[in-house]
């Protein structure tokens, strides 16, 4: 297995709000205990600082407020139902600064997306697979404007109406827990990406790490352009060990003309890579049986706040 690892953006400072390079340097603000240096997007005229924002509202407040104005609220009808359902007040410019801060694209389309498929823009499901809860989530108005993959939309459309169960039982194998140590493949590394920075400042506010994989999900959800859906159940069956696989893909999107299956892994490096390429090569092999896509129109990842693994599936070898 090859790593190619891809430095080209490490020391690049991006705006916290848009995402742009074309940012300067603007003075300096003293603090208690430090001198925090300053910064100012031309882009999007925002100023702000590398600091660690230490919010004092819960991360699920802020997720909350950030998935209210992404689905057509606006910034002031966002502020009175959070701080009504939660007994919190928090001002209108409170909610713009998490939008932006945490905004991945989306903001792009959201108008247009609001435009023709209203406020109702989540549709899930909720299964018990193996005596765990696993809840399903499409987002219908981005998943419905890529075309190009109209198996792929009809299959998750049919998720959200139920699915036999039948193939998620003690007789089925797991993708997790399928290792394969004869399986290879080049794998490519991308590290600080604004799709990372955005995952690792919203990760900072965790309290509880159960909490982690949950967040991302529905942070990426609301805020990301390209995700359309997440904890999406797959299955297929196995022909030659005659037995069915299983597994619930993280988080499914589609980018660069590609249908990307990804995995949140707190720590990409402590992964043992032929067991993470294993487990996602199988959500491949399943999502192609499920949806017709093909491993060609595939990309298959992991990532952290740091770093982002890839490869292609349709180049997996297995000896």
């Amino acid at each position: 297995m090859v790593i190619k690892i891809n430095n080209n953006n490490k020391s690049e400072i991006t705006c916290k709000f848009c995402g742009s390079l074309d940012v300067a340097k603007k003075g300096k603000r003293k603090l208690v205990n430090d001198i925090r240096q300053m910064y100012h997007c031309k882009n999007c005229i925002s100023s702000f600082s590398l600091g660690i924002n230490k919010k004092r509202f819960d991360v699920w407040i802020i997720v909350k407020a950030v998935c209210y104005y992404n689905s057509g609220y606006s910034y002031e009808e966002t502020s009175e139902l959070i701080s009504r359902k939660y007994k919190l007040n928090i001002g209108k410019s409170t909610v713009e600064r998490w939008v932006k801060e945490f905004s991945l694209g989306y903001l792009n389309i959201r108008d247009k997306i609001i435009k023709k498929y209203g406020r109702k823009l989540i549709v899930e499901k909720m299964f018990q697979h193996s005596g765990l809860i696993y809840n399903f989530k499409l987002h219908k108005g981005k998943l419905k404007e890529y075309g190009k993959f109209d198996g792929l939309r009809k299959f998750l459309f049919s998720v959200s109406k139920g699915i036999n169960n039948e193939m998620f039982n003690d007789q089925s194998e797991r993708c997790s827990n399928i290792k394969k140590a004869n399986i290879s493949v080049d794998v490519s590394c991308i590290e600080n990406t604004r799709f990372n920075k955005v995952v690792g400042e919203m990760l900072k506010i965790v309290k509880n790490n159960k909490q982690r994989h949950s967040l991302v999900e529905n942070l990426l959800l609301c805020c990301d352009r390209d995700t359309v859906a997440v904890e999406v159940p797959v299955w297929y069956w196995d022909k030659i060990n005659n037995k069915g696989i299983c597994g619930h893909i993280d988080i499914v999107q589609v980018k660069f003309g590609k249908v990307w299956i990804l995995d949140y892994k707190p720590d990409c490096e402590k992964e043992n890579y032929n067991s993470v390429v294993s487990q996602l090569y199988n959500y491949a092999l399943a999502l192609h049986f499920r949806s017709g896509v093909s491993l060609s129109d595939m990309k298959c990842g992991w990532f952290d706040s740091v770093k982002t693994y890839c490869f292609e599936p349709s180049e997996v070898v297995v000896k």
